[in-house]
């Protein structure tokens, strides 16, 4: 079932500018994968942010007044590398636990010459957040969902358990947050936005909605939830508020 993007009171704008992939922005983007082994832009469009939705999320975040970016998950670098050569007086750091998909996105930023894109190797919620004022989510901890066959590889651990245990690590990393702390989803961020965030605008992009959320308090009961075309705020005990 398909519903309304629902905004909390007060929650900034709505702009339906992007029904889906053109046929240029699909150009673009088999241009820039070019960059990549052929195995990679295999995957790319399944995988990694399309070029477009890239330097759209720079554009919201860098108007959120962020300066530091941690793209949580960040694969074969894409966003990162997109997203810092569109916004460069902000910096761009990609998280992601695969090592050889770290060395990927540092050969492409070697040969971009993108100074101010930085990629490191780890678990996104076993690192310190601390630092950063703006986040990029798409859809990270999905990939502990899928069967057999749809993950990337079987190098890193994929469970339901990974998948719970990120999710809850991510949303207290993110109510611990600075106040004025922007975060950017795409195809959502796998788990709960807590409550003392502010949707702040919502636009089509790409194949799904590119949403930014700004920390407006320090401390709110409850969460939402994105539910595909629509947001849902939930009281702490999980009913809908």
């Amino acid at each position: 079932m398909t519903v309304g993007v629902s905004l909390p009171r007060g929650s900034g704008s709505v702009a339906h500018e992007d029904h889906g992939p053109t046929p240029e922005k699909g150009a673009e983007d088999v241009a820039f994968d070019s960059i990549y082994p052929l195995s990679i832009r295999a995957i790319s469009r399944r995988f990694w942010t399309p070029v477009d939705v890239a330097r759209r999320a720079a554009q919201l975040l860098r108007q959120a007044g962020a300066r530091r970016v941690l793209d949580v998950g960040s694969g074969v670098g894409k966003f990162v590398l997109v997203a810092a050569a569109a916004v460069p007086e902000l910096r761009f750091v990609g998280v992601e636990q695969r090592a050889h998909l770290v060395e990927v996105a540092r050969r492409a930023q070697e040969r971009l010459q993108v100074p101010n894109a930085f990629f490191v190797v780890g678990e996104a919620t076993s690192s310190s957040w601390r630092g950063f004022d703006g986040f990029y989510f798409f859809n990270p901890f999905a990939e502990n969902l899928f069967v057999d066959g749809d993950q990337l590889d079987d190098t890193v651990e994929l469970t339901y358990l990974r998948f719970f245990r990120d999710v809850v690590r991510t949303e207290r990393a993110l109510r611990d947050a600075p106040l004025g702390t922007a975060v950017a989803t795409y195809h959502g961020m796998s788990g709960r936005m807590p409550a003392c965030y502010e949707l702040s605008q919502t636009t089509r992009a790409g194949s799904d909605w590119l949403r930014l959320w700004v920390k407006t308090r320090e401390r709110a009961e409850g969460f939402f939830l994105e539910y595909g075309d629509g947001v849902v705020l939930h009281r702490a005990d999980g009913a809908p508020a």
